[in-house]
């Protein structure tokens, strides 16, 4: 018989968004509670068997009574079985909102470096946790070399899940470092795997399926693009589904207004087009006369239809190559080369790559950064 559970971790609940004003910084802490009532209510629709949180539902290790409250509340709005695995952000210790008592009796925090297991009707959950910033050794490691294998067929046939927070084969065993060998070892039918953002598709060792679901919101400017949760079928064959939600979407764009007689025009055909609690980052490259480019006027219409704007203003007025070309010194002599080339009349894709050289060349020797100007 199939069993059908709910994948998600790195909710980072409570988090400061300090890149944000005060107001908007409050306005996502909010949204995130409306995220987790949105997995709740994705675990209802699918009628799932168990719920896994793999870590780093709260973004610190100490957080409000009324935070924990909350997401306690939310969590007891279903009777499905909920398991929750303290991550290096929200590790469990004495003053640790997963010690307190609000949790309901539907929810199961596993709060040692220890692996445990839990068996439902026909599922077995795995899962440790962190219990102090940094973890070091690997749970699953020495679960294997104590244990053996997890796989169901010691548990009259069940399917079994394990769910845990760190990193594969780190260079550097900092945050709970996991190894293809164990995970090979283990036997179970799914890993699910919390700490990476980006949510992996999923891969197999052995007979274990693994994946990370990555965060279901994004928290910054490096956590773009669509975020949401797994929905993972185990039976003969494990199938999973992404699920996405409907969180705030964060957009880094770059636009060159290089040659653009409408700067506003260049931006808005850059935009996404539905801008809803969507924030941007825009930055803004190429050459363009001064007088032609107002930051502040087109953040201003952007902002009436997005959540949060910033933009980032890396443009330079127009160069003019061919200014030093003749001059006694290195560059008049590289561009006087490069000058009569031109005076040959090339055509027009060669013309762009003498263009082109020369503005590598003034680059190289100005002492600058090597950087590409597409004119195109």
């Amino acid at each position: 018989m199939g069993v059908t559970i709910l994948h998600t971790a790195d909710l980072h609940i409570d988090s400061s968004f300090g890149f944000l004003p005060q107001e908007k910084a409050a306005i996502r802490r909010e949204g995130q509670f409306r995220i987790l009532e949105e997995i709740v209510s994705a675990a209802e629709r699918y009628r799932v068997d168990a719920v896994l949180i793999c870590g780093d539902l709260f973004d610190k290790p100490i957080v409000s009574f009324d935070v924990a409250n909350r997401v306690a509340n939310i969590l007891s709005r279903t009777s499905i079985p909920i398991f929750i695995t303290p991550g290096n952000h929200d590790y469990f210790h004495a003053s640790s909102p997963y010690n307190l008592t609000v949790w309901p009796d539907n929810v199961r925090i596993f709060h040692t470096t220890v692996i445990e297991k839990v068996e439902l009707e026909n599922l077995v959950v795995y899962g440790a946790g962190f219990t102090s910033q940094n973890m070091f050794r690997s749970a699953l490691n020495d679960y294997i070399s104590s244990h053996g294998s997890m796989t169901g067929s010691l548990h009259d046939g069940k399917l079994s899940v394990m769910m845990l927070h760190g990193e594969l084969n780190p260079p550097e065993p900092r945050y709970h470092p996991l190894y293809m060998k164990d995970i090979e070892a283990s036997g179970v039918d799914y890993l699910a795997l919390g700490h990476v953002h980006a949510r992996s598709d999923p891969q197999r060792s052995g007979k274990t399926i693994y994946a990370y679901c990555g965060c279901p919101e994004g928290r910054g400017f490096d956590e773009t693009g669509s975020r949401g949760i797994y929905l993972v079928d185990l039976g003969d064959t494990v199938k999973i589904s992404f699920l996405p939600l409907n969180g705030a979407r964060y957009y880094d764009l770059t636009v060159d207004l290089s040659s653009s007689q409408s700067p506003e025009k260049a931006v808005a055909q850059a935009l996404p087009a539905d801008m809803k609690d969507s924030l941007l980052r825009i930055t803004l490259t190429g050459e363009i006369e001064p007088d032609k480019l107002s930051v502040d006027e087109i953040e201003g219409r952007i902002s009436a239809s997005a959540f949060y704007v910033n933009i980032v203003d890396c443009t330079s007025p127009p160069l003019n190559l061919w200014e030093q070309c003749g001059d006694d010194s290195l560059k008049g002599i590289f561009l006087a080369l490069l000058k009569e080339k031109l005076n040959e009349d090339p055509g027009n894709e060669e013309r762009k790559l003498i263009e082109l050289a020369a503005r590598y060349g003034l680059d190289a020797l100005s002492g600058k950064e090597y950087v590409f100007h597409d004119n195109s």
